[in-house]
């Protein structure tokens, strides 16, 4: 491991979080946050903050050490999310960001981090003004035109589409600004060739669990947001396919969000009540996994390095998933621990989950291949990473 940099330092190292929702959610970008802050507290003595602005008094939903330090604004920049009309958003947006700009300056003026680190909300605007001596770097861990898709989704209007656009040459710029830009995925760096402060770190498994799953329980999971971009509805569409052949296998999806009544309606259309489960969202979701045969990841878009295939795989499950960028591409090797799918095609999902479903053999031998393959994203490794990224930075 690269040296801690208290040997050296009468003073720990001190790092600074920006999220721009809260620790209050089951979500990837909250998990592995609070896995870095953990370790680098815990086991190499670092000074770390967590700065949100939308946690609202909600419980942290990860367990977060002690020694890490919260702090949040609670400004409530989509508080009314859904609530307002277009002008009503573009309003309240520019007054909460500017009250987030000033509180957030005057905090980084007092905590005097050595470095900050942004995960590229509203802050990455006006980030790199502050002279307040510490390193500003970023974490993308959406495709660097998420903006633009999230618009998209929401709306078909010129207006909010051109400015999703302009918003993402903004933040675009704004990286370059920075001292590193943090990737997560080769392909999603091939996005950034014209930026000379990229790095790719992967995301860490937290875990690496002693036992894995049988892979002879006919059941299959699939975990994540139950959002549109999700691609549950596909998934769902895919496994009455499935059903049809094999009808003694079932499918269990656990996720919370916006969809979970569409999905549950058109489950019951499909006729799949009693085949497909809709699960809240679980914290020992290991457990679940090792009680499964096969792992399913059915998104559209909006991907980076998805937490949960990396879990699955060291569960020592096989995986089918769409080939979204970015991170499928990166975890999948065709055939090997898993398959890739054109996304969109629910004839050939249905196809290759039927195809693990057909041979046992073929599921354990996908299975120990994706085990393997986990290994390296194995948290000691990512993190050697991390401290080898803030040694270089501060001329260690």
């Amino acid at each position: 491991m690269p040296g801690n940099y208290l040997e050296n330092n009468s003073k720990p190292l001190k790092i600074v979080y920006l999220l721009p929702g809260g620790i209050y959610s089951p979500g990837g970008t909250d998990r592995i946050t609070i896995l870095k802050a953990n370790y680098f507290s815990e086991v190499m003595g670092y000074d770390i903050t967590i700065v949100t602005t939308e946690q609202m008094g909600r419980p942290v939903f990860f367990p977060l050490s002690e020694k890490v330090r919260q702090c949040h604004l609670d400004i409530g920049i989509h508080i009314n999310f859904g609530k307002e009309n277009y002008i009503q958003k573009c309003i309240s947006r520019f007054l909460k960001t500017r009250q987030y700009r000033r509180e957030l300056k005057k905090l980084l003026y007092s905590l005097k981090p050595d470095i900050t680190v942004s995960t590229l909300g509203l802050d990455i605007d006006f980030l790199n003004s502050f002279d307040d001596g510490s390193i500003k770097i970023g974490e993308l861990h959406f495709p660097g035109n998420f903006r633009q898709q999230m618009a998209r989704k929401l709306s078909d209007a010129f207006i909010p589409n051109l400015v999703a656009k302009i918003r993402t040459q903004n933040m675009k710029r704004a990286c370059k600004q920075l001292s590193r830009l943090v990737v997560l995925t080769n392909e999603e760096k091939e996005c950034w060739a014209d930026s000379r402060n990229i790095e790719v770190i992967p995301n860490a498994l937290s875990y690496y669990p002693p036992s894995v799953s049988t892979c002879k329980n006919r059941k299959a999971i699939a975990v994540g947001r139950l959002a549109y971009e999700k691609g549950f509805d596909m998934l769902i569409d895919s496994w009455k396919k499935v059903h049809e052949r094999f009808p003694d296998w079932e499918l269990n999806i656990f996720g919370g969000g916006d969809q979970r009544e569409n999905l549950q309606n058109q489950i019951i259309a499909n006729n799949l009540d009693g085949v497909v489960h809709l699960h809240e969202p679980v914290k020992d979701i290991l457990d679940r996994y090792l009680e499964h045969s096969m792992f399913l990841f059915p998104s559209r878009y909006l991907e980076a390095l998805p937490m949960v295939l990396l879990e699955a795989e060291s569960c020592g499950l096989p995986l089918a998933a769409f080939d979204a960028p970015c991170g499928p591409k990166d975890i999948i090797a065709e055939e090997k621990n898993g398959f890739l799918i054109k996304t969109g095609d629910i004839d050939a999902l249905s196809e290759k989950i039927c195809t693990l479903i057909e041979s046992d053999e073929l599921r354990k031998t996908m299975g120990s291949a994706a085990r393997e393959h986990s290994l390296l994203y194995n948290e000691e490794a990512v993190m050697k990473q991390w401290i080898t990224l803030f040694n270089s930075l501060l001329g260690r």
